[in-house]
């Protein structure tokens, strides 16, 4: 990809720092320390692609969650610039942030009768979603179903909020078993970005209804952003924020391209890259390749192929993946990925995959 005008290059403020003196900075300054990972440090950035201070490129299909549209998309610095300064205020509202809770309320599955909160990042958002579902039903536990491991769960009588992940397949006996003992269900979307599983909301796959969905800044092309819908007007706060400001027209701008074309675009994409997925390995591979649309996890077995040194080789190769957790790895291409892109990540992996074979 062709480097444009669009491009902004960090410390424009001072060419005289160099790829040392920042991490020198990093390691000397950096929350974790010295001895902590330095992560790649960007000189340069365009659509899919990350490049460092000594001109190595990088795939980047590890920021589908945080940035769904890549880096410098020419729409969202327009959006930006055209916004201004907005910061946010007690005193003011802004007519961006009205326009979308609107258009967010217009956009979940069942109606426009929604509450929206907008705060300035997910977690906060979550916490919110939990803070409601306490006041609302009395109780005070919160559980996560990504801590169930079974089929078997059962929701304490004291929990307020049942916190799901869109994607997981329990989602249903989930939404039972929460309407039974009168604890809302949270759809947590703040590790999925929009439109990348194909659909705007990534739980509309399982056609159930939360009571609540929380949205991270992915909504914000990667601005600071939260957001919490309700599933019905009868919820609703007893306070609000003035949060959320920084990311309202890069939102309103991300949803007008998703809706205009670029959703549909993207699973074309997300075909590709399926096919791509499933031709991953070969022999010696071993690995569950499993997802939707562009969120794709890749999961060794343990004593296997260790995923921080599948990823770490992967970024020497020039691909960025995102390390989820333990054995799995993330694959989050952009929605804006090309098939000769997917080509080229798929193709890294593959190369990698060999270098682990005995």
């Amino acid at each position: 990809m062709v480097y444009d005008s669009c491009v902004k290059r960090p410390f424009a403020s001072s060419s005289s720092q160099t790829s040392s003196d920042v991490d020198a900075w990093l390691r000397r300054h950096g929350p974790l320390g010295p001895d902590a990972p330095q992560p790649l440090v960007a000189a340069r950035t365009a659509g899919v692609w990350v490049e460092d201070n000594a001109g190595h490129r990088y795939l980047d299909f590890s920021c589908g969650a945080s940035a769904p549209l890549g880096y410098n998309h020419p729409d969202i610095i327009r959006a930006i610039n055209e916004a201004g300064h907005a910061p946010p205020s007690e005193s003011v509202e802004w007519p961006a942030r009205v326009a979308l809770m609107h258009k967010l309320a217009e956009l979940v599955p069942g109606g426009t009768n929604r509450r929206v909160l907008l705060v300035d990042s997910g977690r906060e958002a979550l916490a919110r979603a939990i803070q409601l579902a306490q006041v609302e039903t009395g109780k005070r536990r919160v559980q996560y179903l990504s801590e169930v491991r079974d089929n078997s769960f059962q929701i304490s009588p004291d929990t307020a909020a049942l916190v799901v992940h869109p994607l997981d397949p329990r989602l249903k006996q989930a939404r039972q078993v929460c309407t039974e003992t009168r604890t809302l269900l949270v759809d947590d979307e703040t590790g999925i970005g929009p439109g990348t599983t194909g659909r705007m909301f990534a739980i509309e796959w399982s056609e159930i209804r939360p009571d609540l969905y929380v949205l991270g800044r992915g909504w914000a092309a990667g601005l600071s952003f939260g957001a919490c819908i309700t599933g019905s007007s009868k919820l609703h706060w007893t306070s609000a924020t003035p949060g959320g400001t920084a990311g309202c027209s890069a939102a309103l701008e991300l949803i007008r391209l998703l809706t205009e074309g670029l959703l549909a675009q993207s699973v074309k994409s997300a075909d590709v890259l399926s096919a791509r997925m499933a031709e991953l390995g070969g022999p010696g591979f071993e690995a569950t390749a499993c997802g939707r649309g562009l969120v794709w996890t890749l999961v060794f077995p343990p004593g296997t192929i260790p995923a921080d040194g599948f990823a770490a080789r992967c970024s020497n190769a020039g691909l960025l993946l995102h390390r989820v957790a333990g054995c799995s790895v993330g694959v989050r291409p952009p929605l804006i990925v090309q098939e000769p892109d997917i080509d080229t990540a798929v193709g890294i992996m593959q190369q990698v995959l060999a270098e682990f074979r005995p």
